[in-house]
């Protein structure tokens, strides 16, 4: 974020992109660092927040499915140990929120199955956080990202705790589909500390296609 502070680096979002070449710069390593982090394919600059992100990142998998004949596909599944704003940015983007139990912070396996077979036809995502909420790793973390892909679903990784993921995992190895980050506050400043926000979004190569875009930029990711 220490670019932020330099004179003149307050460009509009417009600019050719001949006079825009070292804040590109500072995009595309930035790019580059992310990628390596998270083992995603692309990563979009678009969203502006984590809440924004998520938004973001579930239009990007409802493009997707839309684009592959599987617009119907409407249900969302988090669990109650997933980050708050959850529930909020999936009924925005046109879901229905189906709660998955937990037990003790983790996620109830039993009831996860259950609830991903029953709405296999019209299951569309599965919002988690890792850790959960609660500050739990959940081991079964493969297992449900096989069991949405096996359903048709997308998984979308909610980055709040992204920070407690870096030098152990990631969420393109744990199974994830996409995955907005906070770098405002979990590479940055403690979470509140204001300031710019950044939610940027990390997808796997099938969803880049379908990530934000503008008509009247270049390229906006």
């Amino acid at each position: 974020m220490a670019p932020l502070t330099w004179p003149g680096i307050n460009l509009h979002p417009f600019v050719p992109y001949s006079q825009a070449e070292g804040y590109l710069q500072i995009i595309n390593e930035l790019r580059s660092y992310l990628k390596s982090v998270t083992k995603f394919d692309e990563i979009s600059f678009q969203p502006n927040s984590g809440a924004s992100g998520e938004y973001a990142g579930l239009l990007t998998i409802a493009q997707y499915l839309k684009s592959n004949g599987q617009g119907h596909r409407k249900i969302c599944l988090i669990p109650k140990s997933a980050h708050g704003t959850n529930p909020a940015s999936a009924i925005l983007a046109g879901f229905k929120v189906i709660v998955v139990e937990v037990d003790d912070g983790r996620v109830n396996m039993k009831d996860f199955h259950e609830k991903a077979l029953k709405y296999k036809d019209e299951l569309a995502a599965y919002m988690i956080t890792f850790p959960s909420t609660a500050g739990k790793y959940e081991d079964t973390i493969h297992e449900m990202c096989e069991t949405i892909h096996k359903y048709g679903g997308q998984v979308y990784m909610d980055g709040a705790n992204m920070n407690a993921q870096v030098g152990y995992t990631s969420p393109g190895f744990l199974g994830a589909d996409v995955c907005h980050l906070n770098l405002h506050k979990t590479f940055a400043i403690p979470h509140g500390g204001g300031g710019p926000g950044m939610g940027p979004i990390g997808v796997r190569k099938h969803l880049i296609p379908y990530l934000p875009t503008h008509p009247y930029s270049e390229k906006v990711n």
